[in-house]
């Protein structure tokens, strides 16, 4: 379905996309799917999750909440079971 689509002009191309039949099955409920979804959008959640911390020189420390990446974790479950497909 979207294999006619150009994907070397995204500027994050060497990201593939996720199979429409994955989408659709996980949709559906199917649980590995689910965990594809989740796998995929993964680096994104931590990048998400990541706030910036900084000690009394200026040093710069990088700490992933855990709390929020979870957190988005959910609602990306939650919005992919809530998502509606029409065919």
């Amino acid at each position: 379905m979207i294999d006619h689509l150009d994907f070397s002009k995204v500027s994050n191309s060497h990201i593939t996309p996720l199979d429409f039949d994955v989408i659709i099955q996980a949709v559906g409920g199917d649980v590995a799917c689910v965990k594809m979804i989740i796998d995929h959008y993964m680096p994104y959640l931590r990048e998400l999750a990541t706030k910036r911390l900084y000690d009394e020189y200026g040093n710069e420390y990088k700490y992933m909440d855990e709390t929020i990446r979870c957190q988005l974790e959910n609602k990306l479950i939650k919005s992919v079971l809530e998502f509606k497909i029409q065919i």
